[in-house]
């Protein structure tokens, strides 16, 4: 099956800073004007292929607290989640809970912008906030309003197009194996996964770069030249270019 990757999410402390040294790297660094703002607040580097990178900031301290990302910025700034997008996220809760795996949703969310258009959608979670291993991802289906949603793309100086592929950590890769290739991945090698156009790479816990616990380790990007990003200016994100 070909899924594509929806986003993935980044956590840091001071959200303007990530956005200048994300442009010092050479990505539009975006924003999205919501008219409520809730736990999170976020700026947008969006690609070609229609994925994008969330940098995400909490609120406040209590809002950090209640969220099931609070505990990973606590451990430290970086990766913190990834999305695919899916035709229906009913639809693949369901083949998740036909298989015995850890789901929940799909949970509704939706906003308004500042120009009254409303965009909506549904997720399914299959790793943290359902209780399954923290390296899998959540599902996203567009309800209404995508382009609402996601700031359409601008060019990037550094020639960034999309999003290849990433590398996760786990102590269970049985477990994620088995999710990935619920959701439709081909296991092409013994932990690399395919979904189409996009790959995902399952690694043990003892890789480098990786947080302790598991979860996602480096993403990489499609572009026009190979390259590694500054880990200082990524705010501990692992992160590549590979030439298309």
């Amino acid at each position: 099956m070909s899924l594509p990757f929806d986003h993935l999410v980044l956590l840091v402390h001071d959200l303007d800073a990530a956005a200048r040294d994300f442009a010092a790297l050479g990505f539009t660094v975006q924003e999205r004007a919501d008219t409520e703002h809730g736990k999170t607040q976020f700026r947008f580097v969006c690609f070609d292929d229609g994925s994008y990178i969330l940098l995400t900031a909490f609120t406040s301290a209590e809002g950090q607290a209640s969220h099931r990302l609070g505990e990973v910025l606590t451990a430290g700034e970086g990766w913190a989640d990834w999305s695919f997008t899916v035709p229906s996220a009913a639809d693949a809760a369901d083949a998740l809970k036909a298989e015995g795996l850890p789901v929940r949703g799909p949970v509704p969310v939706s906003n308004v912008i500042a120009d009254g258009s409303r965009w909506a959608l549904e997720l399914t979670l299959t790793g943290r906030g359902a209780e399954g291993d923290v390296s899998l991802p959540f599902v996203v289906s567009d309800v209404e309003g995508r382009p609402a949603r996601i700031p359409a793309p601008v060019p990037h100086a550094n020639g960034a197009t999309g999003i290849a592929g990433l590398s996760l950590s786990t102590g269970n890769p049985a477990a994620v194996g088995r999710t990935l290739k619920a959701l439709g991945g081909r296991e092409t090698a013994p932990g690399r996964f395919d979904f189409g156009r996009v790959w995902v790479e399952v690694l043990p816990l003892s890789t480098p770069l990786g947080r302790s616990g598991g979860g996602m380790v480096k993403a990489a990007l499609s572009g026009g030249s190979d390259r590694e990003f500054d880990t200082r200016l990524t705010h501990g994100a692992p992160l590549a270019m590979i030439r298309d």
